[in-house]
């Protein structure tokens, strides 16, 4: 896709920037447009890729609102590619008049315990849950039964202290720790939702989704959500689905503009809402969605930020059938930096690989996304030749590195097109 009208000259306030997310930048300057990135709390270092830097704290809750919003008086729209600046970046627009997603809507992507109150009372199927307080909540929650429940922070995001538990003592041990990582010390316990999980891409105008895309994720084996594969397809069985679920979803959470992520278990033809966030999903999730659709939620989410648009042209042609991430996960002290090229070798369709723990550093098995060693990700003609190639990347980095402890559990059914 091609910017229709120029986004030439155009500035654009980013408030926040996160990892693996890095291709916005350069798609935006490819597109002619100027960043003015704020940007002083992540460990990634962005400087060299933005027209302005300003190193000032965006996340929400901590952000100088008027201060930024200075900043965003000579820009001609503000997004933001930090989950924990969502909140931010709408209270900017707001402030000096640009487009946005609106506080009241920022604060439900942000607030896991919101969206289940907004999608109870629409009348979706969610897990039974129940917002955590004290102990004696859990109590209360489990009800004398033994059974699978899952504790999360309400405001956090990459599954960051999510934590499945098998009865109330499990429970009671945990709940200190979970709220700990809840900027506002907030817990949800819902029950465990089995089935397949898929990731669902949509982009909305007119509180209406107007492009849904599907991919599959798959978790490691541990008590913590740890995606550590997402596969796509160009031709995908669970889109007709999609489209009337986000649909729901949309209504429910009250998106007027935006490109929005949202997780469902599926389990039959019963789609159970897990979670959603106005934003494009990290993790490669819109460079991934673009080979295999041919549009780019980067240049969506520009062209929404700047009150364009969007989609206003037929997508250009998918560069392939199948696309997939492979993420590396374990433990042990990294013995030293792995060249890709010798993870690459004889690995056609293996295209991207980044160790992303350095050497000396001490790693385990982590309890959020944030915490894994590394990935591979690529794209071809076959579904399940890229799976084995990128599996076999995943081994050959993890065992350089020196991790005494990576996994890959089996490849599930396919549900992607063949």
């Amino acid at each position: 896709m091609t910017g229709q009208p120029s986004h030439t000259g155009r500035r654009l306030l980013v408030a926040g920037a996160s990892p693996m997310r890095e291709s916005a930048f350069a798609l935006w300057q490819r597109l002619g447009i100027e960043i003015v990135l704020v940007d002083g709390y992540t460990t990634g270092r962005y400087e060299h890729m933005v027209h302005e830097f300003v190193p000032w704290d965006p996340r929400d809750g901590s952000a100088d609102i008027t201060r930024i919003a200075e900043l965003a008086r000579a820009c001609d729209g503000v997004t933001t590619l930090a989950d924990n600046s969502q909140v931010t970046a709408a209270a900017v627009a707001e402030e000096v008049g640009l487009p946005g997603i609106g506080r009241a809507a920022a604060n439900v992507a942000r607030s896991k315990l919101e969206q289940r109150r907004l999608c109870a009372d629409a009348g979706m199927d969610v897990p039974r849950w129940q917002h955590i307080r004290e102990r004696a909540d859990l109590d209360r929650f489990f009800d004398g039964e033994s059974r699978p429940v899952v504790l999360k922070p309400v405001d956090c995001a990459g599954s960051a202290g999510v934590l499945r538990v098998d009865d109330v003592g499990e429970a009671r041990q945990q709940w200190p720790v979970v709220r700990m990582l809840s900027p506002s010390r907030t817990v949800l316990a819902e029950d465990f939702v089995g089935g397949r999980e898929v990731c669902v891409e949509a982009v909305v105008t007119g509180g209406k989704p107007v492009f849904v895309s599907v991919c599959q994720a798959d978790y490691a084996d541990s008590e913590g959500f740890l995606a550590v594969s997402a596969a796509y397809a160009a031709i995908q069985p669970d889109q007709a689905t999609a489209w009337p679920a986000m649909a729901k979803v949309v209504t429910a959470l009250g998106l007027g503009e935006g490109v929005m992520q949202a997780e469902f278990k599926i389990t039959g033809d019963r789609w159970t809402l897990l979670e959603a966030t106005f934003r494009p999903g990290g993790a490669l999730v819109p460079d991934l969605t673009a080979r295999v659709t041919g549009v780019n939620l980067y240049e969506v989410q520009a062209d929404i930020a700047f009150g364009l648009e969007v989609l206003t042209r037929r997508p250009a042609a998918p560069v392939t059938p199948f696309a997939q991430v492979r993420f590396l996960v374990g433990g042990g002290q990294v013995r030293k930096f792995v060249p890709p090229a010798t993870v690459l070798a004889d690995l056609p369709d293996v295209k991207v690989a980044n160790q992303l723990a350095a050497p000396g550093q001490h790693v385990r098995l982590p309890l959020s996304e944030d915490g894994r060693a590394g990935y591979a990700a690529g794209w071809g003609e076959d579904a399940e030749v890229l799976d084995a190639q990128l599996r076999t990347a995943i081994d050959r980095l993890g065992t350089a590195m020196g991790l005494t402890r990576h996994q890959q559990l089996p490849r599930p059914v396919d549900v992607v097109a063949r």
